[in-house]
């Protein structure tokens, strides 16, 4: 076992989120292409939970001062996640989320297109089938009717409200989507929103910049003027970040778009209705949902309500107020905190 297939194999066993071995055996390409085989060795000492240096030396039977510019190296290649204490600690992430997302600005159209034959091979399938997803769907907040009662975890502005940090990123997904001709032209710059340890990530590596409560809600506007949908990480409290996603760039939507896996996301807790009296038939609500939900019978809007994912965008669109967001009767359980969510996500993984 070469020591690629090694570190593969300890994201793979150690951490809830899987990063699979595919026919071709893509991820040992990718990996190849980040880190070196030296440094592909050195982090399979790493745990998925957080570390100080000295702990992972000793696992590693390296001297600290050996290994930690060694650490610190591949933690700029955004292999490895570091928490900035005055000991900081490290740990190992999946491929998505994380490895991934941590390499903005740094993939050549050449490594986006290994990544994407990765996911289209395999990966996506093997994260998008879980019986819990890692992220969640959040309705329009100015969708949902105002007499609605909303708990707090449902609204963009709370989670905004109770970070403690927060930086704003360029879209991942859209931006390599674009290196390799492909995507759309929604907006990709100062779109994404992470928080707390991972905007603190983002920030000190120059992966994007630290913006104040104020700017993070100016982003959050400037995504429901595009028409993208707000998704953020399935918890109560804690969570990590906000993407804004279309369906045709960004991995979570394609995992209902192009690998036809309906649960890829978890539902917000409202669903789309339409109002026949209303409707006329103009397809704007049509050409609004990212994930093909809604379709037009005799000049009627007919939304598939296996198919929504409660974003409220087509509420927000329609011109003639034919559709509304309504409570679901029946709704998903929502983890409380990451570690409550990752337990889901181990006990759900099918290999």
């Amino acid at each position: 076992m070469n020591s690629y297939e090694k570190f593969r194999e300890k994201l793979h066993n150690s951490i809830p989120i899987p990063t699979p071995s595919v026919k071709d055996k893509i991820e040992l390409e990718i990996l190849a292409t980040l880190i070196t085989p030296e440094e592909a060795e050195i982090a399979s000492n790493v745990s998925p939970q957080p570390e100080n240096l000295k702990t992972i030396a000793e696992r590693a039977g390296l001297d600290p001062q050996v290994l930690g510019p060694i650490l610190e190296e591949i933690v700029e290649k955004g292999v490895i996640f570091k928490v900035y204490l005055d000991d900081p600690l490290y740990c190992l992430f999946p491929m998505m989320p994380g490895i991934y997302e941590f390499q903005v600005g740094r993939l050549t159209p050449e490594q986006v297109n290994l990544f994407e034959k990765y996911y289209a091979e395999g990966h996506g399938e093997a994260v998008f089938k879980n019986k819990m997803s890692f992220s969640r769907t959040i309705a329009l907040d100015k969708s949902v009717p105002a007499e609605t009662n909303v708990l707090t975890f449902e609204e963009v502005d709370h989670i905004i409200d109770n970070a403690s940090s927060i930086t704003l990123a360029p879209c991942l997904c859209r931006t390599n989507k674009k290196l390799i001709g492909e995507g759309c032209d929604a907006p990709a710059d100062d779109i994404c929103i992470l928080f707390d340890s991972w905007a603190e990530y983002y920030a000190r590596k120059g992966l994007g910049r630290a913006v104040d409560k104020a700017e993070a809600k100016k982003a959050l506007e400037r995504a429901e003027k595009a028409g993208l949908v707000h998704v953020t990480m399935n918890v109560k409290v804690g969570g990590l970040y906000i993407c804004n996603c279309c369906g045709c760039c960004c991995a979570l939507l394609r995992g209902i778009t192009q690998l036809n896996i309906p649960t890829s996301i978890t539902k917000s807790n409202f669903r789309a209705t339409v109002s026949e009296k209303d409707c006329v038939g103009c397809n704007v609500c049509v050409d609004a949902c990212h994930v093909k939900a809604i379709r037009l019978e005799d000049s009627l809007a007919v939304i598939s309500e296996e198919s929504c994912i409660g974003c409220g965008l087509c509420v927000s669109a329609c011109p003639y107020g034919a559709l509304a967001m309504e409570r679901k009767e029946q709704i998903d359980a929502t983890p409380e905190t990451i570690p409550d969510l990752l337990g889901a996500i181990a006990a759900g993984r099918a290999d």
